[in-house]
C-alpha cells in the first residue's frame, strides 16, 4: 500500500524504500508470514527520482525520516535492520524455525555485516555517486580518486572479507547452518550491493558466495517480498 492509504491496525506495519535494505526485512516477514502465517502491513515509499533519497514522509514515522522503519503492533517503532530483525525472530518465531545452531557465531555474522562489510560497500558507492553527480573536469578527478582508492585499499580489503565469507560459509547452504536464519537475513543486503554493482566478482571468485546468494533468490518468501516491494534495483541508487 501506499503512504496516503490507511493501514489495518493492531497489526506491525513496515515502511519499505525501493532499493533499499529494507528488502531483507520484507524478506524476513514472509518467512514468517509462511511459517506462522503472520499478518502484516507493509507502506511503500519511493525514493527521489533525482537524489535517490527517501522522501519527507518517512519523518512522519520516525524523525531521521529512514527505511526501514517498523511498527510494532502495540505501536513501539523500531529502527535499524539489526533490531527489527531480532525483535521479528524472538517476537514471532515460536517455534524456533530460524533459531542459530552457534549463537555466537551468528552474532559475529550479522555483525560483520553491518559494520565492516556494508561500510565498506557504503563507501564505494559514495564514490559511484560522487563522480556520476560532479561536473567535469572535477569528474575526471574523482574518478582518478576512486580508482586509487580501489587499489590501495577496498579491492584488498573487499578481497579479505568475501574470502573469510566464503570459508564460513563452506559447505553449508546457509550462514546460519543447516537452515536459513539471522546470519542469512542480514548478509543478503551487502551481498546484493557488492554483486550487483559490481564490487567483486562472486560467480568467477567466490563460488559458494554466489551459490548461496543464487539460493536465497530462489526461495519463496523472496519472491513474494519482490512481489510486495516497490523496487530492487540496486543499479539506480547511484
Amino acid at each position: 500500500m501506499s503512504a496516503t492509504e490507511a493501514v489495518q491496525t493492531g497489526v506491525p506495519t513496515l515502511h519499505h524504500l525501493s532499493n533499499s535494505q529494507s528488502q531483507r526485512i520484507l524478506w524476513l516477514l514472509e518467512e514468517l508470514a509462511i511459517e506462522y502465517k503472520l499478518e502484516y502491513n507493509v507502506v511503500l515509499y519511493s525514493r527521489g527520482a533525482k537524489d535517490k533519497r527517501a522522501p519527507k514522509e518517512l519523518e512522519s514515522i520516525h524523525p531521521l525520516g529512514r527505511s526501514p522503519s517498523f511498527v510494532t503492533a502495540d505501536g513501539r517503532v523500531l529502527i535499524e535492520s539489526l533490531t527489527i530483525t531480532t525483535y521479528l525472530l524472538k517476537t514471532y518465531d515460536a517455534r524456533g524455525r530460524f533459531a542459530a545452531e552457534d549463537w555466537i557465531r551468528e552474532d559475529t555474522l550479522r555483525s560483520f555485516a553491518g559494520a565492516t562489510l556494508f561500510p565498506l560497500a557504503s563507501l564505494e558507492m559514495l564514490f559511484d555517486i560522487a563522480e556520476k553527480n560532479t561536473p567535469w573536469p572535477f569528474s575526471f578527478i574523482m574518478k582518478r580518486v576512486k580508482k586509487g582508492f580501489d587499489n590501495f585499499f577496498s579491492n584488498a580489503e573487499f578481497k579479505k572479507d568475501l574470502v573469510y565469507l566464503e570459508g564460513e560459509l563452506g559447505d553449508a547452504e546457509w550462514f546460519n547452518g543447516k537452515d536459513v536464519g539471522m546470519a542469512d537475513f542480514v548478509m543478503s543486503w551487502p551481498m546484493d550491493v557488492i554483486a550487483v554493482r559490481g564490487y567483486a566478482n562472486l560467480e568467477k571468485d567466490y563460488p559458494k558466495l554466489h551459490t548461496w546468494r543464487n539460493r536465497v533468490h530462489e526461495r519463496t518468501a523472496w519472491k513474494q517480498a519482490l512481489e510486495k516491494g516497490n523496487e530492487y534495483d540496486l543499479e539506480q541508487l547511484g
